[in-house]
C-alpha cells in the first residue's frame, strides 16, 4: 500500500473518529458530561492552587531577604582585614554604575543590650545582638526598613544616643522569639548597650520595626556617627549593601565590581546568605512534587471511573459499532478524542478561573503568614505543565476504559452479558 494511500486511510478513520466523539458528546447524558468538566476545572485549579501558594511564600521570603535584609550584592573586607577602607569613596563609584539604585555602609559589631524596666537591677533583661549603624539618608535607597515601623520613627542622621529596634528585639508587635526578646520594651524607654571594645552607653528607643520577617525583625540600628564615635575609627564600614534594579542580574554586577578593582574584597549575591532559607525553599519544592504527584493520581482515578461508567453504559452501541465494521482503534481514538475534549474545555475554563477570580481575590485578601502577606504565584510554566499533564491524564483516562470495553465479544457487548 502506498504512502497516500495509507494517509487517506488514517485521515478517513481519524474523522470517523470525530464524529464518533461529536454525536457522543452531543448525545451523551449531560450530567456526565458536566461532572467531567467541573472535575478538570477543580483539578486544573488544585493543581496550580498549592505550587502557586508555596511558590508565593518562596518568593515572599526572598523578597523580604532582599529588601529588609542583605539587599542584592554584599562587599564584605578581604582576608585578615576588620573594615573596607575609604568606604565613602568607593560608594560613590559604586553608585555610578549603571543599574545601581543605591549602596548603604554598614558597622556590624556585637553588643549586649540590657533593659531595666525599673531601674533597680533587679529584674533586668539581656539579649546578645549585631548592632548595625546606618547613614538614614543612604539606607532608604537600599532596604525597606524605614517603611515598617510600628511605633515611634526611623532615625535620622543626627541622632545620637538613639536607637531602633525590631519587634523581635523589643518582645512586643507579635514577636515570635522570646528567646530573644528584652519582653516589652517601648517607645521612650532607656536601654544600655555593652559594645564589645568595653564601651557602654544609654539609648533612647526611638522606633521599632516589623517587617513580618524573624530574620529581619531579629536587627537593630543606631547611626554611622555614633557609631564611629564608638568604635574611634570614620570613613570605614564593615559592609557594604549594593541594591540593583533587577534581581537575578548579581553575577554581572559583581563582575563589574571586581573589574573595578574589587579584588580583596568578599562580594557575594544575597543567594549566599540564604542558609536556612533555602532549606525552607527546597522543603517547600518537595511538598510541591508530592501534591502534584497526589492530585495527579486522584485525576487519573476520578477522570478514568467517570469515563468508565459513561462507556459502560454506552457497550451496546460500541458492540454494534464493532458489528458494523468500525475498527478498534477507531472506537478508541474516540473516547480519547472526548477526553481531550473535556480536558480543553476545563483547562480553558480554569485558566479563566484563576485569572479572573482567584488571582485577583489574593492579590485583594493575601494569605497571612508569619514572614508577610502571600499571594499567589502563577506562572506561565507552570499553567502550560499543568495542561500538558491533564492532557496525558485525559488520553490514558480515555484509552484504557475503551480498550478494555473493546476487546469483549460483539454479543456480549450487544446484549448486555
Amino acid at each position: 500500500m502506498s504512502d497516500e494511500k495509507i494517509s487517506n486511510a488514517m485521515l478517513k478513520n481519524l474523522r470517523i473518529s470525530l464524529f464518533l466523539a461529536y454525536t457522543s458528546v452531543i448525545r451523551g447524558k449531560k450530567s456526565i458530561s458536566a461532572a467531567l468538566i467541573v472535575i478538570m476545572i477543580m483539578i486544573f485549579i488544585l493543581l496550580g492552587f498549592v505550587p502557586s501558594i508555596l511558590l508565593g511564600l518562596t518568593e515572599a521570603m526572598n523578597k523580604q531577604t532582599v529588601e529588609n535584609t542583605f539587599a542584592n550584592i554584599i562587599i564584605e573586607p578581604g582576608e585578615d582585614e576588620d573594615y573596607i577602607i575609604g568606604a565613602p569613596l568607593l560608594q560613590e563609584r559604586i553608585n555610578n554604575i549603571p543599574g545601581v539604585i543605591g549602596s548603604a555602609c554598614h558597622y556590624i559589631v556585637p553588643a549586649t543590650v540590657t533593659y531595666d524596666e525599673n531601674k533597680a537591677g533587679e529584674d533586668a533583661k539581656t539579649t546578645q545582638v549585631l548592632l548595625d549603624s546606618i547613614d538614614p539618608e543612604q539606607e532608604i535607597r537600599v532596604t525597606k526598613i524605614h517603611q515598617n515601623m510600628v511605633a515611634g520613627e526611623y532615625l535620622d542622621e543626627s541622632d545620637r544616643q538613639k536607637i531602633i529596634l525590631g519587634r523581635e528585639i523589643s518582645g512586643g508587635y507579635g514577636a515570635q522569639l522570646p528567646i530573644k526578646s528584652l519582653e516589652g520594651v517601648k517607645i521612650g524607654d532607656e536601654i544600655t548597650l555593652t559594645f564589645n571594645n568595653g564601651v557602654q552607653r544609654d539609648y533612647e528607643v526611638k522606633g521599632i520595626f516589623s517587617t513580618g520577617w524573624a530574620f529581619a525583625d531579629i536587627q537593630t540600628f543606631i547611626t554611622e556617627k555614633e557609631m564611629e564615635s564608638v568604635l574611634g575609627v570614620h570613613n570605614r564600614a564593615s559592609e557594604i549593601l549594593v541594591k540593583i534594579e533587577q534581581v537575578g542580574q548579581e553575577e554581572r554586577y559583581i563582575q563589574e565590581l571586581r573589574r573595578m578593582g574589587l579584588i580583596e574584597e568578599k562580594i557575594h549575591p544575597w543567594t549566599d546568605y540564604m542558609g536556612m532559607v533555602s532549606g525552607i525553599t527546597e522543603s517547600l519544592g518537595k511538598i510541591r512534587s508530592m501534591t502534584t504527584g497526589f492530585l495527579l493520581i486522584v485525576a487519573a482515578l476520578v477522570f478514568y471511573v467517570i469515563i468508565f461508567i459513561d462507556i459502560t453504559h454506552k457497550r451496546k452501541q460500541i458492540g454494534i459499532l464493532k458489528a458494523l465494521g468500525i475498527g478498534k482503534g477507531i472506537i478508541i481514538n474516540s473516547y480519547i478524542l472526548q477526553a481531550l475534549f473535556y480536558a480543553t474545555l476545563g483547562i480553558g475554563l480554569g485558566v479563566v478561573a484563576v485569572y479572573f477570580l482567584l488571582i485577583p481575590y489574593f492579590v485583594r485578601y493575601p494569605l497571612d503568614f508569619a514572614l508577610g502577606p502571600v499571594s499567589l504565584v502563577m506562572t506561565k510554566e507552570l499553567l502550560i505543565i499543568d495542561s500538558l499533564i491533564l492532557f496525558v491524564v485525559a488520553i490514558i483516562a480515555g484509552f484504557i476504559p475503551s480498550w478494555q470495553t473493546t476487546r469483549e465479544n460483539i454479543l456480549k457487548a450487544i446484549w448486555g452479558r
